[in-house]
C-alpha cells in the first residue's frame, strides 16, 4: 500500500481505525459482523496483517511527507 496524499493519509487512518474495531470485537466473540461483512476468529491473522500494512503505510507516510521519491539538484564547486 502506498499513500500518495494527505486525503490518502485520511481514508488510510479511517481504514485501520475500522478492521482495529472488527479486530477487537472479533477477538472478544466467537465473530463480528457489521451489515453484510463477517469476521470470524479464524480470520483474525488476516485482519493482522492488513492492519500490520497501514500501519506501516501510513507512517512512512508520517514521517516522510509523502511516498515520493525526491530528487535534488546541485553545482558543485570547484
Amino acid at each position: 500500500m502506498i499513500i500518495r496524499n494527505a486525503k490518502e493519509l485520511q481514508q488510510a487512518k479511517e481504514d485501520y481505525e475500522a478492521l482495529h474495531e472488527a479486530w477487537r470485537k472479533a477477538l472478544l466473540a466467537q465473530s463480528y459482523s457489521q451489515g453484510s461483512d463477517q469476521v470470524s476468529r479464524a480470520s483474525l491473522n488476516e485482519l493482522h496483517k492488513q492492519m500490520q500494512e497501514y500501519k506501516t503505510a501510513i507512517g512512512i507516510y508520517e514521517s516522510n511527507g509523502s511516498s515520493k521519491r525526491r530528487t535534488g539538484r546541485f553545482v558543485p564547486l570547484g
